[in-house]
């Protein structure tokens, strides 16, 4: 369990012509406790729980309308209560840049935007784009690159250029964490193609994109080069039926021999009934990831490009170590009910088995069965809480004698922060955090807010 509080002070000049200048700053608390979870490599993870403070300080500056600054200061310290040796490093040790951008926009005649620096990114339901650096938990997971965003009646195309170095060249106050970012040094190209205009294109898919990554050696293999194509295709049947899909094709090779082929599909349904108290909302859903065979001597599993972070369970995570985050091998089945009993407080359960294409150590291809339950409460504009556990059955994917006879879970109470308030002159917003950044996608403009 845990609580958190987000404190935001802005100070800003909004006559016409004038520069504009924000500062804000959130911290937020949590308490999380973790029981023992066996995982992909053949061993349980100890029971763990651990206090986590993450503060942040951003600043924003438009000197002209057509050019802002941003700058975005993130720290995070753990408190463990068994693993004490772990508790090495104070507040205020190694600061990391989860943002430092300039951003040029209304180019050639208002058709391009143009970024540069370090920045987040996030598109669709974040499951190729979010999280750049998994290794160092929720400090960051800002971008080193550039992008281009040229701007059409009815759809944009981003073209991204993206670095991601093992370890940051910037930190402030390194002296105690020494965490790096990644396992190894990343590169990669995006165009990605979004509708802009949901009227106009109602029925094609919202999203297309193309993306290529190129990973240095790690996990003791070599290098390899992916090139990912997909689609985004949403479609509102009625006004009360709707549905999602996401598809994706993974192919490429790496360096010395052995090819790569992987799929990703990401499907839901929704039925409402806006009308009724509570809002009630069902859905299913299924989320496959493909795995690899270990008869072909092609890759078959899918390499998560730039999506190392929970995505849609806190718990499943970790289930992939020693590749943390590297969401593969998975076919995940489940039916969900979202609630709103009030303007400030939604509720979300869900239940489905979690099985694999490919089976694992334990002989089967039954991960096990996952329920989930999240509530959201908004106290104040600054100060919220969200509640999420898991519980987790393990089924026979896993060695007989890392199942657990009970289910395992996973607890976390933990505030929705305030978030980059984008434009100044735009309202400083608070979005919340879990699931509810896979219902409501970053905007496309300055006032956009991302939640993780």
């Amino acid at each position: 369990m845990s609580f958190g509080y987000g404190k935001t002070v802005c100070a800003q000049n909004t006559s016409e012509g004038a520069s504009q200048f924000q500062v804000s700053g959130d911290i937020q608390l949590k308490l999380v406790t973790l029981d023992e979870l066996p995982v992909d490599g053949g061993f349980k993870l100890p029971e763990t729980t651990y206090s986590d403070v993450v503060s942040a300080l951003r600043v924003s500056w438009q000197p002209t309308p057509d050019v802002i600054f941003r700058s975005w200061l993130k720290t995070e310290f753990r408190n463990y209560v068994k693993n004490r040796s772990a508790n090495r490093y104070r507040f205020l040790d190694e600061i990391v840049f989860h943002e430092l951008s300039v951003e040029f926009t209304d180019l050639m005649s208002d058709r391009l935007d143009l970024k540069i620096g370090r920045f987040p990114m996030h598109y669709g339901r974040g499951l190729q784009i979010l999280e750049s650096s998994p290794l160092d938990a929720e400090r960051s997971y800002g971008f080193n690159g550039i992008r281009g965003r040229f701007k059409f009646a009815h759809y944009k195309l981003d073209l991204i250029g993206i670095y991601s170095p093992e370890e940051d060249e910037y930190l402030i106050n390194n002296k105690h964490k020494k965490i790096g970012f990644l396992e190894s040094d990343e590169r990669g190209v995006v165009a990605y193609l979004t509708s802009n205009d949901k009227s106009a294109t109602a029925g094609l898919p919202s999203d297309i994109y193309y993306m290529f990554k190129h990973e240095r050696p790690r996990f003791g293999q070599s290098d390899v080069y992916l090139h990912t194509l997909g689609f985004i295709w949403p479609l509102q049947w009625t006004e009360q039926f709707s549905s999602y899909w996401e598809l994706a094709r993974q192919g490429g090779h790496r360096r010395g021999g052995g090819d790569v082929r992987a799929w990703l599909s990401d499907f839901s349904m929704n039925y409402q009934w806006p009308d009724k108290a509570w809002q009630p909302e069902v859905f299913f859903a299924n989320y496959y990831l493909s795995g690899d065979d270990p008869t072909t001597s092609t890759e078959e599993n899918w390499h998560g490009l730039w999506a190392r972070w929970p995505q849609y369970s806190y718990f499943l995570v970790w289930q992939f170590i020693p590749r943390i985050g590297d969401w593969t091998n998975i076919n995940w089945s489940r039916l969900g009910l979202r609630l709103r009993p009030g303007d400030r407080t939604r509720f979300e359960m869900s239940i489905g088995p979690v099985y694999a294409p490919e089976k694992g150590l334990g002989g089967g291809d039954h991960r096990g069965n996952l329920l989930i339950a999240i509530l959201n409460h908004r106290f104040t504009s600054r100060f919220s809480v969200m509640a999420r556990a898991e519980f987790f059955e393990s089924g026979d994917f896993h060695p007989e004698q890392d199942r657990s006879p009970e289910p395992v879970f996973w607890m976390e109470i933990a505030q929705n922060r305030t978030i980059f308030p984008g434009k100044p002159g735009c309202n400083l917003n608070t979005n919340s955090d879990g699931l509810e950044v896979l219902r409501h996608p970053s905007g496309s403009r300055r006032c956009s807010t991302v939640s993780r």
